[in-house]
C-alpha cells in the first residue's frame, strides 16, 4: 500500500458571532481538510489550521514527503520533515499534522479498527468539555453580543441548560482587568460548583498579572491559562499566585517543554494535535508530562468535525483525563460533516 494522491481543500466556517480576544476578532476561522488516497483505493482525511498559506505549504513541499509512502511507516515519513517547522514555523508544524492525521485514519481502516486502538486502546466512552466563553460583537442578526458580566452569565446560563457542562472558560485579554475579575467573580456566584478557569491570552505584564492572580485566588480557578507570555514571566508570576498555570502559548514543542519544566513556568500543558504537529508529537508531549506529574488537556484552535473526532479518540485512550477539552463548535454557525 502506496500513499498515491494528496488533495488539499480550505473551508471557512463563520462563528455565529464575531469573537473578541487579545489578538482582535475573529468572525470565523479557515482550516484545511486534506484527501489522501492510497494506490489500493482507501481514502484517509485530515484537518488543520490555516487557510492558503498552508494550503500551498501542504501542496508545494509537505505532500511530496508523503507520496509513494506506506502509511505505516509514519516515523520514517516524518523523519523527512524534520526541517519544515524550522524553516516554517508553526504553519509548519500544522501542515504536516493534516497529513499525519490523513495516515492515522488509513491505518484505521486498513485494519478496521478505531482510531483509538492503534493509540493504546479506549479507556473511557465519554469525553468531557468546557463552555467556551468570549466577549462577542453582535453578529449579523444584531443578536448574540456579549460585553459585559451580566451578559457574560447570560450567555453562560443559557449554554449550560442545553448542555451540562462540567466547566467554564472565560476568553480574556479584552476588556479592562478589573471588568474581566468582575466576570469571574459572576461565574463563580451563578456556578459555584463548575471549574472555572481563565485566558487572558498572555496580553497583561507580569506585574499586573500578580495583581490580578491574587484578586482571583479566592475564586478556585482551575487554571491560569497563558496569562503572561513566556516561560520567563510566566515562571515569575506563578512564583507569587497560587493558581496552577496553564500553557499553549509557551510551551509549544519539545524543546520548549523542557524549558517548561526547568524554570517551572507551567503546571498544564495544553497539547494540540495541529500546532504540534500531529498525532504522534501529542502523543510525545502527553508521556512526557505524565513522567513529569505535569498536568495535559486539549487546546481548541476552532476544529471541525474531523479534528473533533481526532480529539475525542486522543482523549478516550489517555491514561487520565483530568481536564474537560476545550472546544469553539458552540461558537460555530456549521460543519463540514454531515449526521451520520
Amino acid at each position: 500500500m502506496r500513499l498515491a494522491k494528496i488533495k488539499t481543500t480550505v473551508v471557512n466556517v463563520p462563528f455565529v458571532a464575531p469573537l473578541r480576544w487579545s489578538g482582535g476578532v475573529e468572525d470565523g476561522w479557515s482550516r484545511c481538510i486534506v484527501e489522501m488516497e492510497t494506490d489500493d483505493g482507501l481514502v484517509g482525511i485530515g484537518e488543520t489550521l490555516g487557510g492558503a498559506v498552508t494550503k500551498l505549504l501542504i501542496d508545494s513541499n509537505v505532500a511530496p514527503m508523503f507520496l509513494g509512502e506506506d502509511p505505516f511507516d509514519l516515523e520514517k515519513i516524518l523523519a523527512k520533515t524534520l526541517f519544515v517547522p524550522f524553516y516554517w514555523g508553526k504553519g509548519g508544524l500544522c501542515a504536516i499534522a493534516a497529513l499525519e492525521m490523513a495516515c492515522w485514519d488509513i491505518k484505521g481502516k486498513a485494519v478496521g479498527r478505531p482510531l483509538c486502538h492503534l493509540l493504546g486502546g479506549r479507556l473511557r466512552e465519554e469525553i468531557p468539555f468546557a463552555s467556551y466563553i468570549f466577549y462577542r460583537h453582535p453578529g449579523k442578526d444584531g443578536g448574540g453580543r456579549v460585553a459585559n458580566a451580566e451578559e457574560v452569565v447570560a450567555f453562560t446560563k443559557e449554554l449550560h441548560a442545553a448542555f451540562d457542562f462540567p466547566a467554564i472558560k472565560l476568553k480574556g485579554g479584552v476588556l479592562p482587568p478589573e471588568e474581566e475579575i468582575e466576570a469571574l467573580q459572576a461565574l463563580r456566584a451563578a456556578f459555584p460548583r463548575k471549574r472555572l478557569r481563565y485566558d487572558p491570552n498572555a496580553i497583561l505584564s507580569a506585574a499586573t498579572l500578580i495583581r490580578v492572580g491574587k484578586l482571583i485566588e479566592p475564586l478556585d480557578i482551575e487554571y491560569y491559562e497563558d496569562p503572561c507570555w513566556g516561560n520567563e514571566a510566566m515562571a515569575r508570576v506563578r512564583a507569587k499566585v497560587d493558581i496552577p498555570f496553564a500553557t499553549n502559548m509557551c510551551v509549544m514543542d519539545l524543546d520548549q517543554l523542557a524549558q517548561g519544566i526547568r524554570m517551572r513556568s507551567v503546571d498544564i500543558v495544553l497539547g494540540d494535535l495541529h500546532e504540534w504537529g500531529g498525532l504522534s508529537n501529542t502523543k510525545k508531549l502527553q508521556a512526557t508530562c505524565e513522567v513529569f506529574q505535569l498536568g495535559f488537556n486539549l487546546h481548541s484552535g476552532g476544529e471541525l468535525g474531523i479534528s473533533t473526532a481526532a480529539y475525542l479518540h486522543f482523549a478516550s485512550s489517555m491514561p487520565a483525563l483530568p481536564h474537560a477539552l476545550d472546544s469553539h463548535r458552540h461558537h460555530q454557525a456549521g460543519d463540514i460533516v454531515r449526521d451520520g
